[in-house]
């Protein structure tokens, strides 16, 4: 009896609810988070740049993301790695090999938040799927507004020019085509320039995966 109460009093609180968690979140924070999960997460991968997205970015999983960003919670950032992770071996169980690249945060942005949730995801997606990973090669140079604020021409004039490789990011990138990850795909603008940037380079994109999406309907 005593050690069950010092084991339930030793485990790790969920970041959510803070709640005692098995994992990384509770049980009952885990079940309401794969309520928002798509039963088919490459119904967008497609197109020039193809999109494969965990969840629909609304309800328990919207307030999870906002969570992790802005009340300091990076461990949900595991969490995240492993379902996008694992959900990705499920679909694709024979693997190209692949190099995993977290979408860049502003040096400025990053030290204002302590971290940068596309490379918290994407360094866990990357040791459940056993893909190479590389978070320093792309860089971001420009400092941008919050592009949800503004409109779709808006967005695409302030994200222009936004990223850059390292002196030495051509060559850590070699020739593996590469796999965008990021917490959030909304209109795609910050997505394709990163793609952009990248094949002027001569790099291959292979197409970006994310946690969640607004979007509702087949495009």
């Amino acid at each position: 009896m005593m050690n069950q109460f010092l084991s339930l009093f030793l485990k790790e609180k969920c970041p959510l609810c803070d709640r005692p968690a098995d994992e990384v979140v509770c049980r009952d924070c885990d079940r309401q988070l794969k309520k928002c999960q798509f039963p088919n997460p490459k119904k967008y991968w497609q197109n020039s740049l193809p999109l494969y997205v965990w969840g629909r970015y609304d309800g328990a999983l919207k307030r999870a993301i906002a969570t992790m960003k802005f009340n300091d919670r990076p461990q949900l950032g595991t969490w995240f790695g492993q379902q996008l992770g694992a959900t990705w071996r499920r679909t694709f169980p024979q693997q190209q090999k692949l190099m995993v690249v977290p979408i860049p945060l502003h040096p400025e942005k990053q030290q204002q938040r302590g971290f940068n949730q596309a490379e918290l995801i994407s360094r866990q997606f990357a040791q459940i799927t056993g893909f190479r990973h590389d978070k320093t090669s792309f860089v971001r140079t420009k400092s941008t507004k919050p592009l949800f604020e503004l409109s779709l021409g808006e967005r695409q004039q302030e994200i222009a020019s936004a990223f850059a490789l390292s002196a030495d990011g051509r060559k850590k990138l070699g020739d593996r085509p590469i796999l965008l990850i990021d917490d959030i795909y909304t209109s795609g603008t910050t997505a394709q320039e990163a793609q952009a940037t990248l094949q002027k380079y001569g790099l291959k994109v292979h197409g970006i995966a994310a946690i969640a999406t607004p979007k509702q309907s087949q495009p």
